[in-house]
């Protein structure tokens, strides 16, 4: 089994005993890592976060993110070469343990993350990768971090990114942009689900704000324009590429 990681606060009992529970359906045992945004300071903020002035992370997001890095940090610390990440949210929507045996025999030569939800993401049927019984395809976006798998060349090279933070912990484009992580996959079927009477701690946070969508495409802008010229040729051309086959997918009836 591979190693198991569950990021939840030590004021969200109620979410820690749903994943737990979860977890102790499969004899998986995670370890539990949580970095409360509320906990610090203005001043310990601004040593924590990436220019502070700009930034248009919340509290929330800033702990979130950290909690994250945590988990990143812990694997580089130990050599773990590949681990599965869960937010207190989540429960498996059959027994995972099949799926994670396979990943822990993958090879880890390039730094790679494996998200196990499909909401919101789109996939074009190309550069499918089947994984015991599910299959994985190859995205260029995607936005949570509810439960995925990554290997530690990846975690390594975010936690570098994410020290100070940056961005939040799902802005897996950024990760990609700035050549962090050379592959994001997604899975073709539901993996987890979400457990309904819990809503996301970070929007429901008094602290939350969301800023406005001009100074957040300033900021991120300015963050992309951080990597290599070779990367962003790169990424430019991939995307592009990747929005071609989409459409031609959709055309012929094989879009996903």
């Amino acid at each position: 089994m591979i190693k198991t990681y569950v990021i939840n606060l030590p004021r969200s009992p109620e979410r820690r005993e749903n994943v737990l529970a979860e977890c102790a359906r499969f004899n998986i045992e995670p370890e539990i890592v949580g970095v409360d945004g509320q906990k610090f300071t203005e001043a310990e903020l601004r040593e924590l976060v990436y220019a502070p002035d700009k930034s248009p992370l919340s509290r929330p997001e800033i702990g979130c993110a950290l909690s994250h890095r945590t988990v990143y940090a812990d694997m580089v610390e130990k050599n773990i070469p590949i681990a599965l990440v869960l937010e207190d949210d989540v429960g498996f929507a059959f027994d995972p343990r099949p799926l994670l045996k396979e990943f822990s025999k993958l090879p880890h030569d390039a730094p790679t993350v494996y998200l196990l939800k499909t909401d919101q993401l789109h996939y074009t049927g190309i550069s499918a990768k089947q994984i015991g019984n599910v299959r994985f395809f190859q995205i260029l976006n995607g936005w949570f971090t509810a439960a995925y798998i990554i290997n530690r060349l990846a975690a390594l090279k975010i936690l570098h990114f994410q020290s100070p933070v940056k961005v939040e912990a799902d802005n897996w484009d950024m990760f990609l942009v700035n050549g962090l992580i050379t592959r994001l996959y997604a899975c073709e079927k539901e993996i987890i689900n979400h457990q309904g009477k819990f809503k996301s701690t970070i929007r429901a946070d008094p602290d939350f704000k969301s800023s406005s969508e001009i100074k957040k495409k300033e900021y991120f802008s300015h963050l992309k324009k951080l990597a290599p010229f070779h990367v962003r040729i790169k990424n430019y051309w991939s995307k592009r590429v990747y929005v071609l086959f989409r459409a031609l997918s959709r055309l012929l009836g094989k879009g996903i």
